[in-house]
């Protein structure tokens, strides 16, 4: 017998099993592209979420460190009679309230990374648009820090745009916007990262400088800079009474000026850290509306 000829029926359930191949594979691509998008900006949000979290504590820092400089000028006035006028503390409280302004910025920004990931997660974002409404906001509210110079239009404009281009609330076109606001918020801070380092450094020189004063009018317990020699043996030092020695006040200068020294480099190197990472946060964002 020769071969059975396919019938017309035949045909058709072989084309058909054949669409419904096809049509399951785009849908299995569809699927995995669509988790990729979803995994990579859960990652993206999670990293906002920690670096919006470091900006509002460099900022808290940053703010009791105009605290510590006010009571600092304070004291110098009184024991050395230099002059600390309400210009001077009217300058220094415009700082901490500008400061104040950038942490509750920092805020925002991580209550937005945190309606983001719920975005990122298919679920329920019905508060991803009062979060970019609430960190456009605050950014309405920045004024140049004294010292800072202008602070430009561009994270203004960012907020604006992050608030029209985000009630879409689909997720790559969100994170273009939100991409955006926080390059912004980077531009920002490295602008104004000299002054933060300023405040930082000036706030030590003038501690060092009240320190090595106090120690030289014998009002300091140098007992502490022999505490190395004597900890590994569980002693405790006991100086003569009266003066304190000339070579004891000498090793106190000089751990009061590497302490402070070390602690500006610190300070700066944390300073470019964040920046770093504020970028590398928005970088992440951006990666999302790439993603297939």
């Amino acid at each position: 017998m020769g071969p059975i000829e396919e019938t017309a029926r035949q045909r058709n359930r072989r084309r058909a099993a054949s669409l419904i191949l096809t049509l399951a594979a785009v849908m299995v691509v569809g699927v995995v592209s669509g988790c990729e998008t979803s995994t990579a900006a859960t990652n993206a949000a999670n990293q906002l979420t920690k670096v919006s979290q470091q900006l509002a504590d460099y900022y808290t820092d940053l703010s009791s460190q105009v605290d510590d400089t006010i009571a600092l000028n304070q004291i110098q006035a009184e024991l050395l009679g230099l002059p600390f006028d309400d210009s001077d503390h009217a300058r220094l409280n415009t700082t901490k309230q500008e400061i104040g302004k950038r942490a509750a910025m920092a805020k925002a920004l991580g209550a937005l990374a945190a309606a983001y990931a719920t975005l990122a997660g298919s679920k329920s974002a019905a508060d991803i648009g009062t979060a970019a409404s609430n960190l456009a906001a605050a950014c309405t509210t920045l004024s140049p820090i004294p010292g800072g110079g202008g602070i430009g239009d561009v994270l203004s404009q960012a907020s604006r745009e992050l608030v029209e281009l985000i009630r879409t609330r689909k997720l790559r076109q969100s994170s273009g916007a939100i991409a955006k606001a926080v390059a912004a918020i980077d531009t920002l801070f490295q602008h104004e990262s000299p002054v933060y380092e300023s405040i930082n450094r000036q706030r030590i020189t003038l501690a060092q400088s009240l320190a090595v004063m106090l120690l030289l009018k014998d009002m300091v317990d140098v007992n502490p800079v022999l505490a190395p020699a004597l900890k590994p043996f569980d002693l405790t030092s006991k100086l003569p009474a009266g003066q304190t020695p000339a070579e004891m006040r000498h090793l106190a200068e000089l751990k009061i000026q590497a302490t402070g020294d070390s602690q500006i480099s610190a300070y700066h190197a944390n300073t470019v850290a964040l920046a770093g990472a504020l970028k590398s946060a928005s970088q992440q964002v951006e990666a999302v509306t790439k993603k297939h």
